[in-house]
């Protein structure tokens, strides 16, 4: 998993919190990834519903409740083209 921190406002991500993230991933390891601690702040998990600042459509979205910005988590193994 490779997780990328942003302390910006998810207002332009193409988020869909009705999404599963696509991959290989669980709660407790998706969470993690991110840097947040589940037992203390309230997780809102999503996926992106199209490809953003070279993240592939799919890749998980998580934010936390009182905590700035969100992290882009990418479970899936992502081929890219050269």
């Amino acid at each position: 998993m490779q997780a990328t921190l942003y302390l910006s406002e998810l207002e332009t991500v193409p988020v869909d919190f009705f999404a599963d993230p696509d991959g290989e991933w669980d709660y407790e390891r998706l969470v993690a990834a991110a840097g947040l601690d589940p037992d203390v702040i309230t997780v809102m998990i999503g996926a992106l519903s199209e490809p953003w600042r070279d993240h592939p459509e799919g890749a998980a979205v998580l934010s936390a409740e009182g905590q700035p910005g969100f992290a882009v988590v990418e479970c899936a193994a992502v081929t890219r083209a050269a």
